[in-house]
């Protein structure tokens, strides 16, 4: 009987265990933004770094080996700086992921046809590549929390002079246990 009881108080312990861990889930909202600079005197241009997020996000740093899920919810992509022709367009552009050695690269999206001077300071949400997002969002998840990220493209006209900023909204899970 005394063992069937200390079996019985056991087994509600362990159940009650499973199912508190879950609730210590941790989910935070994030931004994680990433500069390129495309500079040439002909049409096409290539920036690339490697990017950190746990030196770019006090979250990933702080969560760290506890984080259990990275989902990116949306990409943002406009200009801070473009002192190129009136009219320039992009006939091509893409935002590629790999980890640190250049390893598994995968597009995160692609732009084509856009109008330089339109994303000045005004952000527009991209189309995505859910490999490549997934791929990102691996590499952010796992230590040591770096990616390969480069943006390669070309524009109808030369020359290239402008900043482009990629954000990422990222939504994190981790459980502190």
């Amino acid at each position: 009987m005394k063992k069937g009881i200390f079996l019985t108080v056991l087994i509600s312990l362990v159940i009650t265990m499973n199912i508190g861990c879950d609730k210590l889930d941790i989910t935070k909202d994030l931004e994680l933004e990433i500069e390129f600079v495309a500079n040439s005197s002909n049409a096409d241009y290539e920036d690339s770094e490697i990017f950190d997020a746990s030196e770019n996000s006090s979250v990933i740093e702080e969560y760290g080996d506890k984080i259990t899920n990275i989902e990116i919810t949306e990409v943002t992509i406009w200009l801070t700086s473009f002192n190129g022709p009136e009219g320039q367009k992009i006939v091509f552009n893409a935002l590629t992921v790999a980890d640190e050695n250049g390893n598994g690269e995968e597009a995160i999206c692609t732009i084509s046809d856009q109008d330089l001077a339109s994303l000045l300071n005004s952000p527009i949400p991209l189309t995505v590549n859910q490999a490549g997002i997934d791929r990102f969002a691996e590499l952010i998840k796992e230590s040591p929390h770096k990616a390969l990220i480069k943006n390669v493209g070309s524009a109808d006209s030369s020359p290239i002079d402008f900043v482009c900023v990629f954000k990422f909204k990222v939504k994190m899970t981790a459980n502190p246990l």
